[in-house]
């Protein structure tokens, strides 16, 4: 069997094709995650376990090579191990598992997840981002749900799945369907109150090795109390023993509802550890010991991509479990009408939501941190002077330390990193703290008192 993947998701990089033939391997990969790799192996029935931190890419190219030999060029410096098996009433034996990991991190293997990930295509009129062969959908007050449904059948569409909160309707559509031009389409319907791709947004890329590369060899992080506002740090998930657990009110795997929350990327270990005050950033001042509960949702794919209905589950979710401040550090120059809405409902309902302004100095306003309903955080050095890798412009509403050492890496080792999504969650810490003391705060209240910005 010859698996072929080719590859458009920003997130993820590289091409891959991989066979295999009894004991024989053969494999062409280009810039192609170790973990694609692994799970075009696990395809022929082998079962895999690895380090979900561990992903480097890799470019190799062998044809018809002994498994053992072939896996070893693939490994290279890396630990694994692989287990044999016998066939029964036989002497002939099969390969039934790899394991990989770091050298000395065996301890943290997990079984490899097959990829739970969106399926990402392109507009090339304007180079926004949306996941293939969906549309979002609402209709008219009135209008009749028989005719709603007429309409999805006569694009030979299926409704997947509802928010029933904002009334939006995820529709599932034919391979291949051309989606701008189908939301085009739609549009002119005087009975369809909005349509939309069902747009996808990258997460924002940290800096490491900012100063230096520190080490956390036990993760002993202690705090005296937590508090009693929650902070949603809607992102890429959660991994145990970090001095978290005690202070996780609820969680969410947003991309498979059925799931445990997990964090492939280590992004959202890394933005709960600031939102709750476990860690907290370079030239902090900061001897709280008061900690944050947090409600970790994983919206973002192990790709690092989320997309606008996951986004809006992870809000309705955030909203039933209590929670007071909604953090977002990552960001898109695509504006989404539904994004809006969601950020406006959310903002409705006593949620205070604050995004990150993002790490390229452009200018240009990035969404949802642009939304009025949004309070948009851009990046402070440890020095308090801006951080030149920070945007700018009207749309910011304040700045805050963005450097932090971290005890978990994303996609990475632990180490120093820098970023307005470091900036963005020190934020909403900052707000949980001054709402657990002051429960009746309104938003204007946190923001010229909470945070020092003057009347809006």
């Amino acid at each position: 069997m010859v698996i072929f993947a080719g590859i458009v998701n920003p997130a993820i990089s590289g091409s891959l094709e991989l066979h295999l033939e009894g004991e024989r391997l053969t494999l062409h990969a280009e810039s192609a995650g170790l973990q694609d790799i692994l799970r075009a192996i696990a395809k022929q029935g082998i079962a895999v376990q690895v380090d979900p931190l561990l992903n480097p890419e890799i470019s190799i190219s062998f044809y018809n090579k002994d498994i053992q030999q072939g896996l070893k060029s693939i490994f290279k410096s890396l630990g694994y191990v692989l287990i044999w098996e016998s066939v029964s009433g036989s002497s002939d034996i099969y390969l039934a598992e790899i394991q990989v990991f770091e050298q000395g991190r065996k301890a943290f293997i997990k079984p490899l997840k097959i990829r739970d990930s969106f399926d990402i295509a392109r507009n090339p009129e304007n180079g926004s981002l949306f996941v293939r062969d969906e549309i979002l959908l609402r209709r008219k007050m009135g209008m009749p749900l028989a005719e709603f449904e007429k309409i999805i059948n006569n694009i030979n569409g299926i409704i997947t799945d509802k928010n029933d909160v904002l009334g939006i309707y995820k529709v599932q559509l034919p391979e291949n369907t051309d989606i701008p031009a189908l939301v085009k389409e739609l549009g002119k319907i005087s009975n369809i109150a909005g349509a939309e791709p069902n747009y996808a947004y990258p997460i924002s890329l940290p800096y490491r090795n900012i100063a230096g590369n520190p080490s956390f060899p036990e993760h002993n992080f202690s705090f005296a109390s937590a508090g009693t506002a929650s902070v949603a740090v809607l992102d890429s998930g959660l991994l145990p023993g970090y001095g978290l657990d005690e202070l996780v009110v609820a969680s969410l795997d947003a991309v498979n509802p059925e799931n445990s929350i997990s964090d492939g990327l280590g992004h959202g270990t890394q933005m709960a550890l600031i939102a709750s005050g476990v860690i907290k950033p370079d030239g902090v001042l900061d001897n709280d010991k008061e900690a944050v509960p947090v409600i970790p949702i994983r919206a973002f794919d192990d790709n690092g991509v989320t997309s606008s209905f996951s986004i809006m589950n992870s809000i309705d979710f955030a909203l039933e479990k209590g929670a007071r401040v909604l953090s977002l550090s990552w960001g898109s120059d695509t504006k989404s009408k539904f994004l809006e809405q969601a950020m406006e409902y959310a903002d409705s309902k006593n949620l205070i939501v604050v995004a990150s302004a993002g790490n390229e100095p452009t200018g240009k306003p990035v969404w949802p941190a642009a939304f009025p309903s949004v309070i948009c955080v851009g990046a402070l050095g440890p020095d308090g002077k801006p951080w030149d890798k920070s945007n700018y412009g009207s749309f910011v509403d304040l700045s805050a330390p963005g450097f932090a050492s971290m005890p978990i890496g994303y996609k990475g080792e632990p180490g120093a990193y820098a970023g307005t999504s470091i900036a963005t969650a020190y934020v909403t810490n900052i707000i949980a703290r001054y709402l657990s003391k002051h429960p009746g705060a309104s938003k204007q209240e946190v923001l010229t008192k909470g945070l020092g910005i003057k009347d809006q």
